[in-house]
């Protein structure tokens, strides 16, 4: 699996303080759905940062937080 063929957006949110945050998306391939709301996805990248695709990670999150990429 590659970045290039990811299916759907993951939405993220870092927060620096109490006050500060920065929303992102991370794009990502759901692998499979899990019956409590939630889905199994593999994420490419580290957080915002460039030149990081070849990072992949399998996450469990919450389905609301997936949605279909726009091609």
């Amino acid at each position: 699996m590659r970045r290039k063929d990811a299916t759907h957006n993951l939405s993220c949110r870092h927060s620096q303080n109490s006050r500060q945050h920065y929303d992102y998306w991370m794009d990502c391939i759901v692998l499979k759905e899990m019956p409590n709301d939630r889905v199994k996805i593999v994420v490419f990248g580290e957080r915002y940062w460039k030149g990081r695709d070849f990072k992949t990670r399998i996450r469990y999150v919450d389905k609301s937080r997936v949605t279909l990429k726009c091609q």
